[in-house]
């Protein structure tokens, strides 16, 4: 006995012809989806590289993560809200699971919240840009499509990455300690003593021998 049925207009004689088409549609999205992550992983690699980070560091999950916020100069706990859509799936898919209708706001409440993970996204991003000293818009480049941003920055020859440059702990949000580093570097790129400007890292001043450190 042969069953005829119907989805989105596709005609299927049988349950085994579902099944084949299922397979090749999961097939097809696990291929892009292994080749999307391998991708990430190549422009995480090359990006950690011209950083001064180990390559293998992209490799590891949450790792991974905590040493691009560190390379961006963001305080850790910024990692927190990479994962803020993953404890959101979670969530979800517990109340969905248990069918406890009632948690819906709550599960609301939490997409919303995802937002803050592009958030943290665009704060990495507009720290890097500081960092390599190119315009705001990689920051949204970052924070849409963090590969192809990554990968021009770790391959690009004219961006340089400056991994002594104060930039605020919290992104867009200054912060005082930032400006005060930034006053006291500020401060000693002139002699005191005789105006005359200084190489960077000088003990003394070359022309009166004044000690600046």
């Amino acid at each position: 006995m042969r069953f005829r049925f119907s989805i989105n207009g596709i005609n299927y004689n049988s349950i085994n012809d579902f099944g084949d088409w299922t397979v090749v549609i999961f097939s097809i999205a696990g291929f892009f989806l292994l080749l999307s992550l391998a991708f990430k992983i190549v422009s995480r690699w090359i990006y950690f590289k011209k950083c001064g980070e180990e390559g293998w560091k992209s490799l590891i999950p949450i790792y991974t993560d905590i040493t691009l916020v560190k390379i961006s100069g963001l305080n850790w706990w910024w990692v927190l809200f990479l994962y803020i859509t993953v404890i959101q799936s979670i969530v979800s898919f517990t109340f969905s699971l248990n069918g406890i209708s009632y948690m819906s706001i709550i599960s609301s409440l939490l997409s919303i919240l995802g937002l803050a993970s592009l958030f943290a996204k665009f704060n990495i991003g507009y720290n890097i840009c500081k960092k390599f000293n190119v315009s705001v818009g990689y920051a949204v480049l970052i924070t849409l499509l963090e590969p192809v941003g990554l990968l021009i920055l770790g391959l690009s020859k004219n961006m340089k990455y400056d991994k002594d440059l104060e930039v605020s702990p919290n992104g867009i949000f200054k912060s005082n300690t930032t400006n005060n580093n930034q006053y006291k570097a500020e401060s000693t790129e002139f002699c005191e003593n005789c105006g005359s400007k200084l190489k960077k890292d000088a003990v003394y001043c070359e022309k009166c021998g004044n000690k600046v450190k």
